[in-house]
This record gives C-alpha cells, sequence and structure tokens, in this order.
C-alpha cells in the first residue's frame, strides 16, 4: 500500500471520544449509496462535477470538515482524487464545487491537487471494462487546518490524518464501458 492508501485505511472510521458521540457520526450523498454504482455525472464520462454530500451528527467540538477520495487501483496504488479541507460545520456540502484552491462559497475552505492538475476534484477515469473502487471519505477535524489551498493531496491527506475527531465512507463503484472510452 502506497502512504495514502495506508492513511485512508488506517483512519477510516477511526474516531476520538468527544462530548457528541463520534460513533454517530456519517456522510451520505444524494446521488449515490454504499455499494451503489457511481453516476455518470461525476465521472470523465459526465460532467465530471464533485457530488453533495450530507453530514449528520457531527461530534463536538468540530472545529471544521475535511472530504478526501481515492480508488482502488491494486495493492500498491489507491490514487487520491480530491481533498477539501477546512469546510464549515454544516450538514451540506453541495455538488460542483469550483476547481479553486480556496472556496469561497465554503467559507474558504480549500482544496489540494494533484501534481501538474488544478485544485479540486479529479473525475474518476479507470481503463474501460475494469470495475474500480472509490472511496469518498468525510472526516469531523479537531482543529482548522493550516495548509495553504493548492498543497498537495499528500500534504493535504498528512495535515488531515493528525486532526480527525471521526470519520465516515461511502464506497462506490464505477466502470467505464468499452463504449465510452471508443468516443475518446
Amino acid at each position: 500500500m502506497t502512504g495514502g492508501a495506508a492513511f485512508f485505511t488506517g483512519i477510516s472510521g477511526c474516531a476520538r471520544t468527544s462530548g457528541q458521540s463520534a460513533a454517530n457520526f456519517n456522510a451520505t450523498s444524494p446521488a449515490f449509496s454504499t455499494n451503489s454504482e457511481l453516476p455518470t455525472r461525476f465521472t470523465c464520462d459526465g460532467a465530471g462535477v464533485s457530488p453533495p454530500l450530507i453530514v449528520e451528527n457531527i461530534p463536538k467540538p468540530t472545529a471544521a470538515l475535511a472530504v478526501a477520495v481515492e480508488y482502488d487501483r491494486g495493492v500498491i496504488n489507491e490514487p487520491v482524487l480530491w481533498t477539501l479541507w477546512n469546510v464549515p460545520t454544516q450538514n451540506r456540502i453541495p455538488a460542483d464545487i469550483p476547481r479553486t484552491a480556496t472556496v469561497d462559497s465554503l467559507d474558504g475552505a480549500r482544496q489540494g491537487r494533484r501534481p501538474g492538475q488544478p485544485p479540486g476534484y479529479d473525475p474518476p477515469c479507470p481503463p474501460a471494462g475494469k470495475v474500480y473502487e472509490h472511496r469518498f471519505q468525510v472526516h469531523a477535524l479537531s482543529e482548522e487546518l493550516r495548509v495553504k489551498g493548492g498543497a498537495t493531496h499528500d500534504t493535504a491527506r498528512d495535515a488531515i490524518g493528525n486532526n480527525v475527531l471521526a470519520s465516515s465512507r461511502i464506497t462506490v463503484t464505477y466502470t467505464r464501458s468499452a463504449e465510452t472510452t471508443e468516443q475518446e
């Protein structure tokens, strides 16, 4: 496993004790559910926009929320597609977050990037015919992160991991059809 895979595998489902039970912390999406297929809209075959997320039972004293998305490319490689942090403790993260380092509509929340790419959500785009598992993880953070927007996903991931109060994961799959890739 890469450092990223170990990080996300290690903290998913983890929770520190807090005033309100972190065990009830939950993230869902109105667009998909765990063990379902990721809708095309949120992939490179569709609009490629980030999905909406609903966050419930945010434990106290959560200072901010963070989102991290990765996909499973095998035992050694689990790339991160999105990091978003310093999201206000609200119950809804809207779809179609702009690809900017700082997100004004989320009170200055920040987004990471893959090397050589702009900040923001990189829509899943796996090779045709293979089923890929994607993990959308939402974390309650003990403090706002001092990481600047536009930092690499690795930098953001490390900072998130050091401040997690609670985590919730939505796991979905996505398989590109051969028809879609032939059009490219």
